[in-house]
């Protein structure tokens, strides 16, 4: 056919397609009476047959299955066939149901039963109806931006749930749910994750709410879609969205919504979430994080402060050491402990830890009361440096992630004092530097050099995932020999092998220690293995150190302790302690005070080679041993740490849940109308001067003599 005649044919192809389109609308029109409807069209004369080959390719009928002559679905009818998705009575359902199966996910991955998420919304309505009306806000919000049920419900699912399964997954882990301060290590979530122990059992709800919200945002995807002539226009999305801030705006201002979120000043986030569930515990502790000005805070009664610390000041016992300015080695050794002493149930043929029992028979040595259980390494370490407990703090902070950064520059600091009497400071952590801040915070308070993982020799040794604590001593013994031999050294080494998990076949051999338990499975005990492989490790690390400093010529004082308790959980409901029954339940929140002193509670050593005896208690806390190192070393203390040995006589320890008073009794706060808690008070006020206030003393307390 030649191109004229194919033009010609193309034609009267589209002129007869016209002419079809015009007919069926006046049919259309006329079957539903329409007067005004257009005449019908002649029909078009016959034409005559047009091959496949000839039509074009929109016309063509699709083979369909291989068989012929099956009548093809118009587009018109698959629209009209599928119309009942868009229509009000599904949309809308879908719309008002999201939010509350959002919520019902939550809770099921927090309390991993679908009973107890119906008890828990039958007994605390009022918190599940404050929640799903906030989420229905966010989703309001969400879909008048974006105009899609789908995305919107997405958008406010899946982080609700990545925050509730994250919440499980620290419990399950160490005990404790999610805090608000965790939230500023979000962006480490991966390397948190790498903590947990192969195979721990999550339990079911975990994967039920997974399931459950992909099912919901499933259906919405395939029977939740409406038309843009359907959906809210301009104006709807205008009013909606603004009804939905003023609700968001709302509950965190709105006096009487305020009320019903806030709960007793000591409540802690687990309590919380209980009250009011995960999602809106975390969002009260939000609102509550923000530090507020003690009562008793003004210039006079800072000043009054002040006094009193110059007072301790001048009472104080001399620091002078005989002259001896003595090279200071501080050891904290990740999750070191006495076996015998946590594991009651288990039989030990074999000490794990011989060397450390041997040399704690002829130096100073005792418990370590730490301000954290099962985690929390970067709050122990800036404790002991800084004396500032981590009570005192913003709810949405910790020690390692103050907001404002200018902190640290303010913040006391015993390696302050150090470099400020002539010492060299630096640190070393056998792990990266990815947590807690610490490559910026660590020289913030005076370390002159900071040196982690990617610092250690490409053949340093490694003990399975992390590297030994005998390369973290061989880094130590380095440093040392090459420091500035001008000038004393401060070294603070920061160790990684005994970090959880503990799981078998963690280390590339069994520990090699003979132990024995009949209350353990075969997993329980391999968790026990791996454990006593990292304790065995370290202590003969610590052996190797002691050896060395014993022959280097030079005064070395060592102090040696556990940062906390290792986190021996094996699923959401049992530990390693509570099996043996060195713990009631694994529920911490129903921990009673003398068993949160107990599972606080760690190991120390105090070590030299110049023949001084200082006077060490037997009981040493966070707060206390920084304080105690400057005066074991002969180093002179700022005004500050003056106060703080004058505090210890009234509390030894301060933390969420936990205060130990000087006497060592432990409670859930201080004790009312006691001086212990005038103290605290006074404490907390003196921190809040210089973290957060006008700083009218700040820079006397913090002043370092050169």
């Amino acid at each position: 056919m030649s191109k004229t005649g194919k033009k010609s044919r193309q034609k009267t192809l589209e002129a007869r397609r016209r002419q079809n389109r015009r007919r069926e609308k006046a049919l259309r029109a006329a079957a539903e009476g329409d007067a005004l409807a257009p005449a019908l069209p002649p029909k078009a004369p016959q034409e005559e047959p047009v091959s496949d080959g000839m039509l074009p390719e929109e016309e063509k009928t699709p083979a369909s299955g291989g068989r012929r002559g099956r009548k093809e679905e118009r587009p018109e009818e698959a629209r009209k066939k599928w119309a009942w998705r868009s229509k009000p009575w599904v949309w809308y359902p879908l719309f008002l149901l999201g939010p509350a199966i959002i919520l019902f996910c939550c809770q099921l991955a927090t309390l991993q039963s679908a009973a107890e998420v119906f008890a828990w919304m039958g007994g605390c309505f009022g918190a599940a109806a404050f929640t799903y009306a906030l989420l229905l806000a966010l989703v309001v919000l969400l879909l008048a931006l974006t105009r899609s049920l789908f995305s919107s419900t997405l958008l406010v699912g899946a982080p609700a749930l990545v925050l509730s399964l994250a919440s499980h997954f620290k419990e399950v882990a160490n005990g404790v749910p999610l805090l608000v301060s965790d939230l500023a290590m979000a962006a480490r979530a991966g390397d948190i994750a790498g903590f947990m122990r192969p195979g721990m059992d999550l339990g079911e709800g975990t994967w039920w709410s997974v399931g459950v919200l992909a099912a919901l945002l499933l259906v919405i995807a395939l029977f939740g879609r409406r038309t843009r002539a359907q959906g809210w226009g301009w104006y709807g999305r205008t009013v909606s969205g603004l009804l939905a801030v003023l609700v968001l705006l709302g509950s965190a201002n709105f006096a009487p919504a305020a009320a019903f979120l806030s709960g007793p000043g000591d409540e802690i986030q687990a309590q919380r979430n209980d009250r009011l569930g995960l999602l809106a515990g975390i969002y009260s502790g939000i609102l509550d994080s923000a530090v507020q000005e003690p009562d008793a805070y003004n210039e006079n009664n800072m000043n009054a402060i002040l006094v009193e610390a110059r007072h301790a000041a001048e009472q104080s016992a001399p620091t002078a050491a005989d002259g001896v300015r003595p090279n200071v080695i501080l050891l904290m050794s990740e999750s070191f402990c006495d076996p015998e002493a946590v594991l009651p149930g288990v039989d030990f043929i074999d000490d794990p830890i011989p060397i450390y029992r041997a040399l704690a028979e002829e130096w100073p040595s005792g418990q370590f009361l730490s301000n954290t259980y099962a985690g929390g390494t970067g709050n122990v370490e800036m404790e002991v440096m800084t004396g500032v407990p981590i009570a005192f703090v913003g709810e949405d902070e910790d020690l390692t992630s103050l907001k404002d950064g200018s902190s640290y520059e303010r913040i006391p600091s015993i390696v302050k004092a150090f470099a400020g009497a002539g010492y060299a400071t630096e640190f070393v952590h056998s792990y990266t530097d990815r947590l807690y801040n610490r490559a910026d915070n660590l020289p913030a308070i005076g370390f002159e050099k900071v040196l982690f993982e990617a610092d250690f020799p490409e053949n340093a040794d490694r003990a399975g995932p992390y590297l030994s604590d005998m390369a973290l001593t061989d880094m130590l013994i380095s440093e040392f020999e090459g420091r500035d031999r001008e000038k004393p050294l401060l070294l603070f080494g920061l160790s990684m092998e005994n970090h959880q998990p503990y799981f078998e076949g963690k280390f590339p051999e069994p520990s090699g220690l003979r132990f024995e338990s009949d209350e353990l499975n075969e997993e329980q005990l391999g968790s026990v293995d791996a454990l006593l492989y990292g304790l065995h490790g370290a202590d003969k690390a610590l052996g190797v150190l002691l050896d060395y400093f014993e022959t280097c010529g030079e005064p070395v004082m060592v102090v040696f302790w556990g940062d906390h308790l290792p986190g021996l959980s094996m699923d959401a409901d049992s530990t390693i302690y509570s099996i043996l029954g060195y713990s009631s339940t694994a529920d911490t929140k129903a921990w009673s005070p003398e068993e949160l002193k107990r599972m606080h509670t760690t190991r120390f050593l105090v070590w030299n080679n110049y023949g001084a005896d200082p006077e060490i208690p037997g009981t040493v806390s966070t707060l206390e041993l920084g304080s105690g190192i400057l005066d074991w070393a002969g180093v002179e203390k700022p005004l500050y740490f003056h106060w703080v040995d004058a505090a210890l006589t009234d509390m030894l320890l301060y933390r969420q849940r936990l205060f130990v008073a000087g006497d060592g009794t432990p409670y859930y706060a201080p004790p009312e109308g006691t001086a212990a808690q005038e103290r605290a008070d006074t404490y907390r006020t003196l921190v809040y001067d210089i973290l957060y206030g006008e700083g009218y003393i700040a820079r006397e307390m913090t002043r370092v003599e050169p």
